[in-house]
């Protein structure tokens, strides 16, 4: 999450999306800060694109 940059839950959120387990903070399926005390997004990764269908992500 991004106020300690903690990985977020498995557990969807409020919004479909992640959820930050130490802080309370919801994210939807974008990684939109939804609701929490999280002050920004979450950070997007490094991907490369494979293919018109395929992402790598990492």
């Amino acid at each position: 999450c991004v106020p300690l940059g903690q990985k977020t839950s498995e557990v969807k959120g409020d919004y479909e999306g992640w959820f930050c387990p130490c802080h309370g903070s919801h994210y939807d399926t974008s990684g939109r800060i939804r609701k929490g005390p999280a002050p920004t997004n979450l950070e997007v990764p490094p991907y490369t694109f494979l293919s018109d269908t395929i992402i790598r992500i990492g």
